[in-house]
């Protein structure tokens, strides 16, 4: 028996699916949604609800105040919107017309379920009290996007008191919503390391002794001792280089090296602690090769832990949409991050959920990937959680 909110989206579908198909045929990259901004301002105006204005001309923020009486709790939607640098190459009717930039994460999809439980909301204002602030997001991709929307005061006037984010997800079959309460994602850090020796003659490396290159290899073996040998097994940490760069002829020992990478951690503590590692391990390796070293290190976005209360008022809330056999547990945390965490460090009583959008007998969409398909079928399921869970918090 379908649930009568599920109903409700179900209805609109060929509404979600339209404002999807037109967001993923124009992406535009993080702080450059201007016409996706546009857009969805003016179909909020179409529905009559408030808009706040914000500084910049990307992100939007939408106010629906509920009609009920009753507590004047405040719950804020959260949808992303940015697009990603990746050439689409598959084939959809809805194809990027953007050269070189794509919906390759779904966040078109999440800007199009919120803005369908925004129908949805505006039509059962008598039915909920308090407000609800519709966050329309801008990039996420960057890491940069939440704080940017915070920064505009979004969480304040009214403060919010609870706040829902979503995100498609391949390991869960489309018409499921998977759900973990406490530590659920990582921290996102960045840092480039530069080895500076002396430039020579390839032919002659002893006559300098002070190799950047040899320095900055054995540093980069040597950052991952930090996590088999400094950081107990149980504690999840990731550190990856993914740059190196160095070097203009086969003969020439350069005169610098840099590396970059990022850097994933579950727990505040360790990862407060990784900078130091970092820089006392590139510092102790590069003088052995008579070099130096130095650190560039960025704190992105703190590791996401959802709300356990509200984690099982989320479940609840699923469970009337899809069913409780359809609501799947979240066993470990993911490594991956999410600019959403900046918001729980605001709103701890938040939660960011997964929907399934994997299909049957298909293979399984993968992110940031040129073929990457999110299915439509799954949009109505996301709006109606969306709007079940203002339902079920603004009683």
């Amino acid at each position: 028996m379908i649930s009568e909110i599920l109903q409700k989206t179900l209805d609109i579908k060929e509404y979600i699916v339209d404002v999807k198909r037109k967001i993923h045929k124009h992406p535009e990259l993080g702080m450059e949604e201007y016409e996706t901004t546009a857009f969805v301002k003016s179909e909020l105006s179409t529905m009559g609800i408030e808009m706040i204005p914000l500084e910049k001309n990307v992100g939007v923020l939408g106010i629906i105040k509920g009609e009920k009486s009753g507590g004047e709790i405040v719950t804020a939607l959260r949808a992303d919107m940015d697009a990603l640098p990746i050439q689409e190459t598959a084939d959809v009717p809805d194809k990027s017309v953007v050269p070189g930039v794509m919906h390759a994460c779904g966040h078109d999809c999440h800007t199009a379920m919120l803005m369908g439980a925004a129908k949805v909301l505006v039509s059962l204002k008598g039915h909920f009290s308090g407000t609800v602030k519709l966050l329309f997001q801008p990039a996420e991709e960057n890491l940069g996007g939440a704080k940017y929307m915070i920064e505009q005061g979004v969480l304040e006037n009214p403060k919010v008191d609870h706040i829902l984010g979503l995100h498609g997800h391949p390991s869960y079959d489309v018409g499921e919503i998977a759900l973990r309460g406490g530590p659920a994602m990582a921290s996102s850090d960045f840092f480039t390391v530069k080895i500076t020796g002396k430039s020579a003659h390839g032919a002659y490396p002893h006559r300098i002794g002070c190799d950047p290159i040899l320095a900055a290899s054995n540093s980069v073996m040597a950052i991952q001792s930090i996590i088999t040998r400094q950081i107990d097994a149980i504690d999840s940490v990731v550190i990856s280089v993914c740059e190196i760069h160095g070097g203009t002829a086969k003969n020439i020992i350069p005169e610098a090296v840099e590396f970059s990478g990022s850097v994933r951690c579950q727990s505040a503590e360790t990862r407060n602690s990784i900078e130091k590692r970092i820089l006392d391990v590139v510092q102790n390796i590069a003088s052995t090769y008579k070099c130096k070293a130095e650190l560039d290190y960025h704190y992105g976005v703190p590791p996401l832990a959802n709300s356990p209360r509200v984690t099982e008022i989320v479940r609840g809330s699923a469970e009337k949409v899809v069913g409780s056999d359809r609501v799947k547990h979240i066993d470990i945390p993911a490594m991956g991050s999410e600019d959403f965490s900046r918001y729980l460090e605001i709103v701890p009583e938040g939660v960011f959920a997964r929907l399934g959008i994997r299909k049957p007998n298909e293979s399984d969409p993968v992110y940031h990937n040129g073929n990457f398909v999110f299915p439509e079928e799954a949009l109505p399921y996301g709006a109606a959680l969306f709007v079940q869970f203002v339902l079920d918090m603004n009683q």
